[in-house]
């Protein structure tokens, strides 16, 4: 293979240009030892414990319990059994001076004092569901039908056996305790008044008395509220379910079917994610709705990267403005695609957003954005195995190849905004040595260019796909990602934690330093996905599970 080698050492770059970072998106600790970090295997939230030291406890992954600061830093980590799946309903709850925790189907205790590191103590108890609540240091607890009090010295008291399975629990007013069976609520335990049982219809999943009020959760990042008597006050207080507002309502799927929510004065509240990303939320009275303030949490995961004409930066359904903040939560997003996330993605011909993925087990394009939520084209021909795509002309139309990871793929064409309008037909990657692993596709001008295997080739259209014409060598490591722009190639090189940035096919300046990973702001660990617009450059710093925003200058 012809190559051209490129000399890394920049003494031939313009002394004038160089990378600088222009801040952090996606982790709420930003750098150093407050940055978040989650269990690489993702778990639900087990709800939101807010202590009396103002500190906020949520699971962070499967096997990880973390403790933050209200404005996102990291202060601790501690280990946990493993599991976690949504099914699971795992909570966690102050109970005295503890944290009680139901992990699978046993009662955990953990001292709200103890050192990070320090693991929880099994009670030796079995249960299968807890409350969102305590009361006088006793939680409520179900195992299968039988219905019992805790506390987090393992002493526990008979309450009630259900005739129905349980789903959820709670202590609600007046020292109440309320099961779930279905989509109806009772409360179970002897005081409770003659007429004052129900059922009633139950306030969604994960119903919780807290505030004076009833809240639950639902799908589209849609929290409602109803009173003690279970009606409505006002009903949809967040999200995009219809109720209490008319049209469109921003969503946050990281708020999905939420796990929880803490309070300490009834105006701040934390709400726990369903992968454990928590997002602090402000009471606006006048409104009678939740307003997002803070995302505290980390990015486990980044497939894709665009940042579109108006630098918007889009990430796994949603974006952020350039200008947005560490903590600032994600815009108007959507229920990201399924594991491994985004095929590549591009921006769009006018402008937006398009990306390949598997969403509800059907292959869809997201497109769209432009400061609103994605669209979806839906059942498209995507390659099995797909890994990377590019937005290019084919046969004088905008269109997506799309590839798997040994560069064998497909055309979808697609419309200025990226709606799916035809299959283009198979394509391939034709090289002089095999592909072993793809990992990234961008068009500089007339060529395609795809990194693969840690090299940089260089293809010309020809029928059936693209052949390649030559490769560019430049001491890469042997996983590299790439985002084209005008006349500049942004090079994320993942084992070396650094990007480059070259023109013409040479580098003109370098962040980050060769064989030297750090977790400051002058630094990568492991840096993978990108995307760039003109002299903008995102990166998902991934040892560091964060975005960073670099500038050429």
């Amino acid at each position: 293979m012809k190559a051209i080698l490129l000399l890394l050492s920049m003494a031939g770059a313009s002394a004038a240009l160089e990378i600088r970072c222009s801040g952090v998106l996606g982790n709420s600790g930003e750098q150093g030892s407050s940055l978040v970090r989650f269990a690489e295997k993702t778990a639900t939230g087990m709800g939101v414990a807010w202590d009396a030291a103002g500190t906020i406890w949520d699971r962070g992954g499967d096997g990880r319990l973390n403790r933050y600061a209200v404005d996102g830093r990291l202060l601790a980590s501690y280990p946990l059994p493993p599991g976690g799946g949504p099914q699971d309903k795992d909570t966690l709850l102050i109970c005295g001076d503890s944290l009680l925790l139901k992990l699978g189907k046993k009662l955990y205790r953990l001292s709200l004092d103890a050192p990070a590191g320090a693991e929880p103590v099994e009670l030796g108890i079995d249960a299968k569901r807890l409350s969102l609540s305590a009361e006088d240091g006793w939680a409520a607890a179900a195992n299968g039908k039988a219905i019992f009090l805790v506390n987090s010295s393992g002493e526990t008291k008979p309450v009630a056996t259900s005739e129905e399975d349980i789903s959820d629990l709670e202590i609600g007013p007046r020292h109440g305790i309320y099961a779930k069976s279905g989509d109806k609520i009772r409360r179970v335990d002897r005081f409770a008044p003659e007429k004052g049982a129900g059922p009633w219809t139950a306030p969604d999943d994960r119903p919780q008395w807290i505030a004076d009020r009833w809240f639950g959760s639902a799908w589209h990042g849609t929290l409602r509220r109803f009173g003690e008597d279970f009606l409505p006050d006002p009903g949809v207080v967040l999200g995009g379910a219809s109720g209490s507002f008319i049209g469109y309502v921003e969503g946050n799927h990281e708020l999905n079917d939420s796990r929880g929510l803490a309070t300490t004065d009834g105006r701040l509240f934390a709400a726990s994610g369903a992968e454990g990303v928590m997002h602090l939320m402000e009471w606006r009275a006048a409104e009678n709705r939740f307003a997002l303030l803070r995302r505290i949490g980390a990015m486990a995961t980044c497939s894709a990267l665009v940042i579109d004409a108006d630098r918007r930066v889009y990430f796994n359904g949603g974006f952020w403005d350039w200008s947005d903040a560490p903590d600032t939560p994600l815009r108007h997003s959507v229920p990201p695609p399924q594991a491994p996330g985004f095929a590549g993605a591009s921006a769009a011909p006018d402008g937006g957003f398009v990306g390949p993925a598997i969403r509800w087990d059907k292959p869809a394009i997201y497109y769209g954005g432009h400061g609103g939520p994605l669209k979806l084209s839906e059942d498209i021909p995507l390659p099995e195995g797909a890994v990377a795509s590019t937005l290019l002309r084919v046969k004088d139309r905008d269109a997506l190849f799309i590839s798997d990871s040994r560069g064998k793929g497909r055309i979808c064409f697609v419309s200025r905004e990226g709606r799916f309008e035809g299959d283009g037909g198979a394509a391939e990657l034709r090289t002089r040595e095999p592909i072993g692993k793809l990992t990234s596709l961008t068009p500089s001008g007339p060529e395609l260019l795809a990194a693969a295997d840690g090299k940089l080739l260089r293809l010309n259209a020809v029928d059936g796909g693209w052949q390649e014409k030559q490769g560019i060598e430049a001491g890469f490591g042997a996983e590299i990602y790439l985002a084209a722009s005008g006349d500049l190639l942004w090079v994320s090189d993942t084992e070396n934690h650094r990007v480059l940035c070259l023109r013409a096919g040479k580098p003109i300046a370098e962040f980050g330093t060769a064989g030297r990973k750090g977790a400051d702001l002058q630094t990568l660990d492991q840096p993978r996905a990108i995307g760039a617009s003109g002299t903008s450059a995102a990166v998902f710093d991934s040892g560091n599970q964060r975005l960073m925003k670099l500038e050429l200058r």
